[in-house]
């Protein structure tokens, strides 16, 4: 099992009233019993508004959070105690957070992630060769980031994102800003990844439903669905 969570939750504790010397606290849940699993080579939409828990649950699978009660197992470990064993196993993309240096050509990012992973040099110039095929992205990867188009940064973002070919790929909205047609570059590149495990974080339904086979939406902290893609697209429900 790649991830698992036992009644999941997260609480954090927001100011509720200011007075001289004293501030007084309120518990806010984030999230609350949240149960899943997620299989080797699944790709899971995680869809919701903005607030409904989706970035807190990621960080809680990353290591990044502490749950306040219940349980999270990625790759059944705990990922707080091994979140650096964990890293190697994991490629995240952000699509509003950016790991490309902004004056250095995308190739130079590429290079120092194989430093930090490891890669062999001979396997890495064949990866970032195989996936800029993919993406069509190898006419620009020796041009600095900062005269890169939003799409082509975010191909880039890929590239390096997959450098070190991790077990599970975590998309945190890796498609809002961009062109229809950057759009379904993207889409349709992760459709041919069936052997990785995906997490796709978006507002859009029916973009999750192009890439993935299941869906869950949260509201509110709470996961309200949890159904494979087909029967999502059968009960008709409007994008959030």
């Amino acid at each position: 099992m790649i991830i698992e969570t036992k009644n999941l939750v997260k609480r954090y504790k927001k100011v509720k009233a200011t007075k001289l010397f004293h501030k007084e606290y309120r518990d806010f849940v984030a999230l609350q019993n949240i149960n899943f699993q997620l299989k080797q080579g699944e790709h899971l939409g995680l869809v919701g508004l903005n607030g409904s828990g989706k970035s807190t649950l990621i960080k809680l699978i990353l290591g990044i959070l502490q749950p306040s009660s219940g349980s999270v197992r990625t790759f059944d470990m705990d990922p707080l105690t091994n979140r650096q064993k964990n890293a190697q196993k994991i490629g995240v993309v952000f699509g509003q957070r950016s790991q490309l240096r902004w004056d250095l050509p995308a190739m130079d990012t590429f290079k120092l992630n194989r430093e930090i992973y490891q890669v062999p040099e001979e396997i890495f110039a064949e990866r970032v060769k195989n996936l800029a095929e993919m993406l069509d992205a190898t006419d620009f990867l020796l041009q600095p980031v900062r005269t890169l188009s939003l799409g082509q940064r975010m191909k880039a973002e890929f590239i390096a994102a997959l450098i070190h070919d991790p077990d599970l790929i975590i998309l945190d909205e890796p498609t809002i800003g961009l062109d229809v047609l950057s759009k379904n570059s993207i889409t349709q590149f992760l459709q041919k990844l069936t052997n990785k495990t995906i997490i796709f974080t978006s507002h859009d339904l029916g973009e999750v439903e192009k890439v993935c086979s299941r869906t869950l939406i949260l509201s509110h902290g709470q996961l309200v669905l949890d159904k494979s893609s087909k029967e999502l697209a059968k009960l008709d429900v409007p994008s959030t």
